[in-house]
């Protein structure tokens, strides 16, 4: 190595000069979080189609989604969602991170949110700043890391298990609140 390319080391100005402050290097990191168990998996969610390529500039998904089942009748399902949203935020999620989305009528909170108009509604969505609340099947695409489905009743009984499905691969994170039974036999997960 010639002293022309040998990397440059800053020097004191002088014998006994205080060297000048510099980067430093950062806290070093803490061991890894133990991996959440996964407690539900969607048979081929999250997976590109066989035999198609992904579309240019998107990446694939590394994984299925991890989906938590959380049983509610259709007396108890908005306060089991309601619980699962206060618990996820509680864990440190953002709330702009978090999607709850209804397979049936809106949730009581999107119902108010919708008196002040569709422009300041979906602006809300637009601006991710805060927990969003829609009704599928949605009238635009929705994607959020963390969501929370709410599965009380259907709009369209024949398209029930294909909206849910859709609804398991909108997120990273899917918490499914309702019938377990059914929401299982209409997605297959296990």
């Amino acid at each position: 190595m010639t002293a022309s390319s040998a990397p440059s080391v800053p020097q004191p100005a002088s014998p006994g000069a205080a060297p000048k402050p510099g980067p430093r290097p950062g806290p070093k990191p803490g061991p890894p979080k133990p991996a959440v168990p996964r407690q539900a998996t969607a048979a081929g969610a999250g997976k590109p189609a066989a035999g198609k390529p992904a579309k240019p500039g998107k990446s694939a998904p590394a994984a299925a989604p991890r989906v938590t089942l959380l049983a509610a009748t259709a007396d108890n399902v908005f306060d089991v969602a309601d619980d699962a949203v206060d618990a996820l935020l509680e864990a440190g999620a953002e709330p702009g991170s978090i999607l709850v989305l209804t397979t049936g009528g809106a949730h009581p909170w999107q119902q108010h949110e919708e008196t002040f108009g569709a422009t300041q509604y979906w602006r809300q969505y637009d601006e991710g700043k805060d927990v969003f609340y829609a009704s599928l099947p949605a009238s635009r695409p929705l994607r959020r890391t963390t969501l929370v489905v709410v599965v009380n009743g259907f709009v369209d009984e024949a398209t029930a298990g294909q909206t849910l499905k859709a609804a398991l691969t909108a997120g990273a994170s899917v918490t499914v609140c309702g019938d377990i039974e059914r929401v299982r036999a209409l997605t297959g997960l296990a």
